[in-house]
Parts: structure tokens; C-alpha cells; sequence
């Protein structure tokens, strides 16, 4: 005699229901990507040849390269509002928009974070992933706007670093290096702010980013539309004076590492009670 085998159905997923303004949005969210990109291009093959020859001041230059981006990010952050991807409301802006010589430093949720912050202003120094140096429609803005490669000998950084900020330029910089990865409130914390603040002794400003979608994070496709309009809320901190932040006596390392350590406690508390992550 031989056992009855019963065949149970197999789980059935779980579809989420896609209306129209799901689809509506895959279509802007591909389209806007698009623009992002062939903007970039455009600016770096008519816009920047056209500085180099009428620029001859290097500087000049770099500044005005980095307001004709600044300015861009504001019109594509426009347009995504407009078409119902992404909306933005910032607080305490006008100090970020009146820092002088200070580092930038802010979480890194999504692929527009750095998009939308300075989206907010007119100018600002970044340090940026070194693969955009290679990337066929990014390249010639990065290079135009003079950005500081993550990947550069850590020596030649900083020197970098400390002639924009001697300079009275402030330095956007994402501690964490790369997007937080899916399913997380952050992502760990690199030591190149930390090297950076000790070798300048810049104030540190930070800029939180909150969004309500667990979207455009490292590893999740621009593809996978959240189930509504994206809603970043950016908060400007008050400055962290770094002479509150360090202490002369340990060793080089053991700063970084303090430091390093303050930063990420930092936005952890910031971020405890956010939604960023949380689908809703």
C-alpha cells in the first residue's frame, strides 16, 4: 500500500495592484533619466568648450562650471516634480546657501541625494565616486566642475580639499562613500571625512536627507517605482565646530576613528525616528 501524496497549491505571490499613475511614472522616471543623462553630455560638448575659451582663469572657470550645474540640478528637480517622480521642501537652506569653508557632510539614502542638495545652491565643491570620471555622460561635468575623485591618493585629496576650503569653497561629501544599501538606514562610515576635517580643522555641516521610500538605494534599480511620489526632505544642522570634535592628544588614527565614530552616531540619532526605508 502506497501513501497518498496530496499536492498542496503553491503560495501564491502577493501582486500589488498598478494603476495609472504607476505606469505614468515608470514612464517620467525612464524619461527623466534620460534627460539627466544627454543633459550632461550637452552641457560637456556646447557649455563648458565654450567657458574654456572665454575663461582663460581656471578658478573662474570651475565656479562658473559649478553654477550652470547647480542650475541644472534645479531645473531636472523641477521637472521631476512637475511630472509627479520626485518632490523636494528643505529646511534652514539659507545656511547652507551662506556657509563658507566648511564641509558638507550627509547621509546618502538614494541615487538624487546629491542632485537635490545642490539643486539648493549656487555653488559647491564635491567629492565624487571615481567611476564618474569614466562614465561617457557625466565626465565632462565632473571634470568642468573641477569635482575631487574618491579613489585619489589620499595625500593629493586632502591637499585638494584643504585649497577649496582655504579657498572659502564649501565641500559636499557623503561619509558613507556609496548609497545606503536597500533595507538600511545607513550604510558604514568611511574614515575620508575624518582625515579631512583633522588636516584643515574645518567646521562640519550636516545635512540630513529624508525620504519616504525605500527607492533608488544601492543595489535597486531606477526600474523599481516606489508605490507613490517620491518625497525628499533635506535638514540643515547647525555647524559642528571641530575643536568640539577632537582630541589633540590621541594619535592620528585614533582621531579618524573618533571622529568617523562621532559622525555616524550623529546621524543615527538623527535618523531613529525617520521613515526613510519604510514603505508607505
Amino acid at each position: 500500500m502506497t501513501d497518498k501524496i496530496v499536492q498542496r497549491p503553491a503560495p501564491q505571490r502577493k501582486r500589488t495592484q498598478k494603476g495609472f499613475n504607476w505606469y505614468w511614472r515608470f514612464v517620467a522616471t525612464g524619461f527623466a533619466f534620460a534627460c539627466f543623462g544627454l543633459g550632461g553630455l550637452f552641457m560637456a560638448l556646447t557649455i563648458f568648450p565654450v567657458m574654456m575659451l572665454v575663461l582663460q582663469d581656471r578658478e573662474k572657470r570651475r565656479r562658473y562650471a559649478q553654477l550652470v550645474i547647480c542650475r541644472g540640478f534645479r531645473v531636472f528637480a523641477g521637472m521631476l516634480d512637475t511630472v509627479g517622480v520626485a518632490s523636494v521642501e528643505t529646511e534652514n537652506i539659507a545656511q547652507l546657501r551662506a556657509a563658507t569653508g566648511s564641509i558638507i557632510i550627509a547621509n546618502h539614502p538614494t541615487l538624487l541625494d546629491v542632485v537635490m542638495i545642490l539643486a539648493q545652491l549656487d555653488k559647491c565643491q564635491c567629492v565624487v565616486k571615481h567611476q564618474l570620471f569614466r562614465n561617457p555622460f557625466l565626465f565632462g561635468v565632473v571634470r568642468a566642475a573641477g569635482f575631487i575623485r574618491n579613489d585619489d591618493n589620499p595625500e593629493h585629496l586632502i591637499k585638494q580639499a584643504k585649497h577649496h576650503l582655504n579657498d572659502g569653497a564649501c565641500i559636499l561629501i557623503f561619509p558613507e562613500g556609496t548609497r545606503t544599501p536597500s533595507n538600511q538606514t545607513l550604510g558604514k562610515f568611511q574614515r575620508g571625512v575624518a582625515n579631512i576635517a583633522i588636516e584643515t580643522q574645518a567646521d562640519l555641516i550636516p545635512v540630513v536627507v529624508h525620504c519616504n521610500h525605500d527607492t533608488l538605494k544601492k543595489g535597486v534599480p531606477w526600474y523599481r517605482i516606489a508605490p507613490s511620489k517620491i518625497r525628499y526632505r533635506i535638514v540643515v544642522d547647525k555647524p559642528l565646530a571641530f575643536g568640539d570634535l577632537h582630541d589633540p592628544e590621541l594619535s592620528r588614527a585614533k582621531q579618524a576613528r573618533y571622529v568617523t565614530r562621532f559622525i555616524r552616531d550623529y546621524f543615527v540619532d538623527r535618523l531613529k525616528n525617520d521613515r526613510a526605508g519604510k514603505r508607505t
